[in-house]
């Protein structure tokens, strides 16, 4: 892949994230319209958007295996993404509630706001399809093992827990992917304005990322250590990891998977913070503005990382 595509990707949705900003500066935004907006993209544009991209593409073996490699693949980054966290947590001495952000942070990157739209643009409805799969094992393990660590045992019964893995995206992923394995098509009165709806979402969620900065205070975020470390690590210490690794794995003993396949894998877990973390946070007692400064320093410096992992899995992979 061409550098200058993958360039011209990123700078059409930096382009619409600055036009969130200007819009939240003029007042078209407040904080209120914000969250009224993350709302329609999370119950309505993004479940669409999701479903309806399973009606794109007609099942195959291929297609069928590769999703099904996605689902392990992305289950065993995780926890290794969480035994990064934990391991600089100890080496940085990071402790106490922040600690626990931290590690959940770690984890769980902006897949869906950041990484859909942009996966959507350099790889098509196939690395879509994939894409939907590594959301689906995010969001269960975000409200299982996230929570626990959020909580660092405050309580918080399980079944509250796994209670929030049920919602329109997770479903939407789940109901659309059993349809794609049986080959079951929608009449077109249906698709056609769930598709045109769902299409909708990468405009959406660029323009909220643009409000959402510009809402966030930058009051002494900029000198804290910490943001820095977790940037790091999201942004250049776990893709380059990821990458070498897959590398090795072909290259030595020949086990890696289909290219588009570690590619989104890859992608998906080089994203900045993910937002969600900061409303867990909120909700569960720990310190949101920590979140938010993980969210806002990852998601700044992402516009130049990103680039450069799209790159280097072109090269390498």
């Amino acid at each position: 892949m061409e550098t200058r595509i993958v360039l011209t990707q990123i700078a059409i949705l930096a382009v619409v994230v600055i036009i969130g900003a200007l819009a939240a500066k003029f007042k078209v935004f407040n904080n209120q319209s914000k969250d009224v907006l993350s709302k329609v993209i999370f119950n309505i544009s993004l479940p669409l958007m999701l479903f309806t991209n399973f009606f794109r593409l007609e099942a195959s073996p291929r297609l069928v295996v590769n999703s099904i490699t996605v689902l392990l693949v992305t289950t065993v980054i995780i926890f290794f993404l969480l035994l990064a966290g934990w391991l600089l947590t100890k080496i940085f001495k990071i402790r106490g509630g922040e600690a626990a952000i931290f590690k959940v942070h770690s984890m769980f990157g902006n897949t869906i706001f950041l990484g859909f739209p942009l996966i959507l643009s350099l790889f098509g409805e196939e690395g879509l399809l994939y894409a939907s799969m590594f959301q689906l094992v995010s969001s269960i393990l975000m409200w299982t093992v996230g929570v626990v660590i959020m909580n660092q045992g405050n309580g918080v019964s399980w079944k509250r827990s796994l209670v929030r893995v049920v919602n329109p995206n997770t479903l939407a992923t789940v109901i659309g992917f059993a349809l794609f394995m049986f080959s079951f098509r929608l009449p077109e009165v249906l698709l056609k304005p769930m598709s045109e709806l769902g299409s909708a979402n990468t405009w959406l969620s660029m323009l909220y990322i643009g409000a959402m900065l510009y809402f966030t205070n930058m009051g002494g975020m900029l000198k804290s250590r910490n943001y820095y470390i977790m940037s790091f690590s999201r942004l250049i210490m776990i893709p380059a990891l990821l990458i070498t690794g897959f590398y090795l794995a072909g290259a030595l003993f020949g086990i890696v998977p289909d290219k588009l396949v570690a590619s989104v894998v890859i992608l998906e877990a080089s994203m900045p913070c993910m937002v969600t973390v900061v409303i867990m946070a909120k909700e569960f007692g720990a310190d949101d503005s920590i979140a938010v400064g993980n969210v806002f320093i990852s998601t700044l410096l992402s516009v130049a990382t990103l680039p450069l992992v799209v790159i280097a899995i072109a090269k390498f992979l």
